[in-house]
């Protein structure tokens, strides 16, 4: 006779009589070790041929259960929202040195910058770091902050314009970065990823601006605006949902933003570090901007000339007040325009020279200069223009042929689209499976345009210089009495202070130059008034050293605050 064979209850079963813990099965019917039928089980005869079957067994599938990230806070999840901007500014440099060439210790730079603004921030200590710390039970802030600092890029692998304000060092620097408990902690933002590249062309004297940085990010170039759709699905599920809306961008850059993310590193690196950053290398820059704006070589020389005499050096400032013209950048496109307006007037009227030795012997004409600046827009090309693809209106959808709806798909897949989100992406594919792209690549078409843009170039300064014409000199006729000079029309400048204000022709310039620079119009307009004031100030004093000087020889001769004043 075979040995009964015993089985365990499930957890928490049990004989309800004995307490025993075994069973066994004897004709289809269960009994404790002890011998007590088990209830629930009916007793019945069966055959002797049907003895031992008790038919098929099935089993209910269970659902798969999906795994949930758990969200980190606190230190954690602090970190690892910095480890993301990292990795977003890590893309971002090996961008600039492999599409555009930027020298290679560019990375190190970006890394001793980014190091400095992390450096005071409260992050998660190491296990290395409590072992060291309860071992010999001291340890000072530099060594907490380097700990944290070692996991962080070692991979290997809103205000929306630039205004005139105060910036506050208890505001936005000191107070901010100080490891003061009491004191809520900023951390970086997306924008500072680029200020930080920013920056590190400043001290690697790099002739790259704001606007270039603006221009490759809203085409979509540099890692910045589709960012958060690069960020891996296991990084985005364990991101706490603060940091997401932190790292979700607009679908532009409004204008003067990175400007404004700029100068407040730059006051934060001067409060907390003593860093003063390298001025601009604006030559390269002034060049590259008067060659956009089609301005003769003429405007340069005034730029190189006004910057002598207000003794700038195109420096960020670091002082609490800060005006809109305290931005070097800004002061730059602003000097540009004040020259051509010095040089060339835009209100149409008649500024004759005094002599030929006058710089405003030669005038523009601007009506034909606003024909040849005349540039494609969204209505007129027959693509989308690169960056400009928000501009799109649902309205604006219904009526785009074949090649710009092409463009706008493109940009709308590339943009908010994610690649890990596989059921999202089957339902916007879905319709459009069987359908290929029948219009020209986008690609293609900018080929061909860089190709072309030096020939754009010389065929704008050749209307150029067919419309300018030389102005007869008109000597300044003298009072007889007094033999002193008669203030003329042509000594006058007009100052405009809105854009309403604008004639034709000094709309279309500063809005170009405004632009190029890619700040506000009235930021510019703003700038362009204080260098005027600026200048203005600087002819009164210059006039009043010459009128003490006239006053010293016995002469009292008056000088007035004008041109006369400005060519010495």
């Amino acid at each position: 006779m075979a040995p009964t064979k015993y089985h365990r209850f499930r957890q928490g079963e049990r004989c309800d009589e004995c307490g025993a813990r075994q069973w066994y099965a004897q004709d289809a019917i269960r009994y404790c070790r002890n011998g007590h039928r088990l209830e629930g089980f009916a007793e019945h005869e069966g055959d002797e041929d049907n003895f031992g079957t008790q038919g098929r067994v099935t089993r209910r599938k269970k659902e798969a259960r999906k795994k949930v990230a758990v969200k980190l806070t606190g230190d954690e999840g602090r970190e690892l929202y910095l480890e993301v901007l990292q990795l977003i500014l890590l893309r971002q440099v090996r961008w600039l040195l492999r599409e555009k060439g930027f020298p290679d210790d560019f990375e190190e730079i970006v890394r001793a910058l980014w190091t400095l603004r992390v450096r005071n921030l409260p992050l998660r200590e190491s296990g290395e770091r409590k072992r060291r710390k309860g071992g010999n039970g001291d340890g000072d802030g530099d060594d907490y902050a380097s700990s944290a600092r070692s996991t962080l890029f070692s991979s290997q692998g809103e205000g929306t314009g630039f205004e005139s304000s105060d910036f506050d060092h208890s505001d936005a620097t000191t107070a901010t970065w100080a490891p003061d408990a009491s004191k809520r902690w900023k951390l970086p933002k997306p924008f500072d990823t680029l200020a930080l590249c920013y920056l590190a062309c400043l001290v690697r004297r790099l002739p790259a601006t704001t606007a270039d940085f603006c221009s490759w990010a809203q085409k979509g170039e540099i890692d910045f605006l589709a960012a958060f759709n690069g960020i891996p699905r296991n990084v985005r599920d364990r991101l706490p949902a603060t940091y997401h809306r932190s790292l979700q961008v607009r679908d532009h850059i409004p204008p003067g933003r990175l400007q404004t993310a700029v100068q407040e590193l730059v006051i934060s690196f001067k409060a907390n570090f003593d860093t003063v950053f390298p001025p601009l290398n604006y030559v390269p820059i002034l060049v590259r901007l008067m060659t956009d704006l089609t301005l003769p070589v003429e405007t340069y020389l005034a730029v190189k000339c006004i910057t002598s005499i207000l003794k700038t050096d195109y420096s960020y400032p670091t002082a609490k007040k800060i005006r809109t013209m305290d931005n070097p950048e800004v002061f730059l496109v602003a000097l540009l325009v004040v020259s051509a307006k010095l040089l060339y007037p835009l209100d149409g009227i008649e500024r004759p020279p005094r002599s030929y030795e006058d710089p405003r012997t030669m005038k523009v004409n601007w009506a034909q200069w606003q024909e040849a600046m005349r540039e494609e827009t969204n209505e007129t090309s027959s693509n989308l223009i690169r960056g400009e693809e928000y501009k799109i209106t649902p309205e604006d959808v219904l009526s785009l042929d074949k090649a710009k709806l092409d463009d706008f798909m493109d940009w709308f897949e590339k943009t908010w689209i994610r690649d890990d989100d596989a059921k999202t992406d089957e339902r916007i594919r879905k319709p459009f499976q069987d359908q290929g792209r029948l219009s020209v690549p986008r690609n293609q078409n900018e080929q061909s345009n860089k190709y072309g843009e030096m020939e754009r170039i010389k065929s704008r300064y050749a209307v150029l210089n067919r419309s300018m014409i030389t102005v007869e000199p008109v000597p300044d006729p003298e009072d007889t009495e007094t033999e002193k000079k008669v203030k003329q029309t042509r000594d006058f400048c007009p100052v405009w202070r809105t854009k309403e204000e604008l004639p034709d022709a000094a709309r279309a310039l500063y809005s170009k130059a405004a632009s190029l620079a890619a700040i506000p119009l009235n930021t510019l307009i703003r700038g362009v008034t204080q260098v005027e004031r600026r200048l203005e100030v600087w002819c009164i004093q210059q006039a009043r050293k010459q009128r003490d000087k006239g006053k010293g020889k016995g002469k009292g001769k008056e000088v007035w605050t004008g041109d006369d004043a400005m060519e010495e």
